[in-house]
């Protein structure tokens, strides 16, 4: 499968990579993480350039890699620091790859390296602000390609449907979404009117009304990373009355059947509620581990390895964001394409 390279993923969440090896597939390349004495992350290609070994089954020495098989060690900029066997082999290296942390995760740049721009990274502080908002985050392996997980995210429409905590099937009939497209970056704006309170929206919500104005606006900026602003308030009441929440959903792919989700919830309101944090956070791991995970794995068992557009999908009002993220990604991969 062909990948965007010259793009930020997400390869772990910052606490994940420690003075232990990671392995980790991304893109289909066999990666394994660690950070060095100065504590700054280190990525290498997963794989000894002796025997190929997989270096993630050695250990640590002094900061550097020593390969399990036969003791070579190799740096932070992948070049053989050590053999025990003698004189050090000129073509004793490992590729490295640039790494970047940002917003509780580590990101990592497969493409060319003079490239790898911090301020290419689309904007995620919202996430960031503690003071005002209280995260909860996880992570899931979704069995399917990541561009179907973008679509179900995009297209939110199915919440009505296939969720319990965070849909409502009452209002869908007076809902309504608009699309905006701003250079690579695509938005879904979606509204819910009038809708009676979901369950995980009565948490957090402190009125006499039984309904709200419900929002979902979600931004998606290639290859897959999807930024959404949630939130409820008295019908036609300001969006700054009402409890809300900034949710990260960054996918990267692993292989072309397999996605690394990383998600962060974090809401704006009782946000010293340590206890609602855990309802929160074992809620959501839920609506996608039990819901979307199964439904979008089941789709693609469905397509039989074909490619989505090949199968001339029905196209219903709601797939506008997702076709246009589509679009956008290929014409980028194959504008790649044409300059490496």
């Amino acid at each position: 499968m062909t990948y965007l390279r010259n793009a930020w993923y997400a390869a772990a969440f910052d606490h994940e990579v420690g003075d232990q090896l990671l392995a980790r597939t991304l893109l289909d390349q066999f990666l394994v993480f660690y950070r060095d004495l100065d504590g700054k992350p280190v990525a290498l290609a997963d794989r000894c350039p002796h025997r190929f070994a997989p270096l993630s089954m050695g250990k640590l020495v002094d900061g550097v890699v020593q390969c399990s098989y036969h003791g070579m060690r190799f740096g932070s900029n992948g070049a053989c620091v050590h053999n025990p066997h003698g004189a050090v082999p000129k073509a004793a290296q490992v590729p490295v790859f640039p790494l970047l942390e940002r917003h509780g995760l580590v990101w990592i740049w497969m493409g060319e390296a003079d490239k790898a721009d911090p301020a290419l990274l689309p904007d995620f502080s919202a996430i960031d602000d503690h003071v005002k908002r209280a995260p909860v985050r996880g992570y899931l392996r979704v069995g399917c390609n990541y561009q179907l997980v973008t679509d179900n995210l995009l297209d939110l429409s199915h919440v009505a449907y296939l969720h319990t905590l965070i849909g409502n099937a009452d209002s869908s009939a007076r809902n309504s979404f608009e699309m905006k497209v701003e250079g690579n970056t695509v938005y879904a704006y979606n509204r819910m009117p009038a809708e009676p309170l979901t369950p995980l929206w009565r948490m957090m919500w402190n009125k006499p009304s039984n309904v709200g104005d419900r929002r979902a606006h979600m931004r998606w900026d290639p290859p897959s990373l999807l930024s959404l602003d949630i939130g409820i308030t008295e019908c036609g009441r300001p969006e700054s009355e009402g409890p809300g929440a900034a949710v990260a959903h960054i996918l990267t792919p692993e292989t072309k059947g397999s996605t690394h989700y990383f998600w962060v919830f974090a809401r704006d309101t009782l946000i010293d509620d340590e206890s609602l944090s855990e309802k929160i956070r074992v809620g959501i791991d839920s609506v996608f581990r039990l819901e979307d995970d199964p439904m979008v794995t089941a789709c693609e068992s469905r397509m039989g390895g074909a490619e989505l557009m090949d199968l001339k999908p029905v196209m219903l009002t709601t797939d506008a964001s997702a076709v246009r993220a589509r679009r956008v990604l290929a014409a980028l991969i194959e504008k790649e394409k044409v300059t490496l």
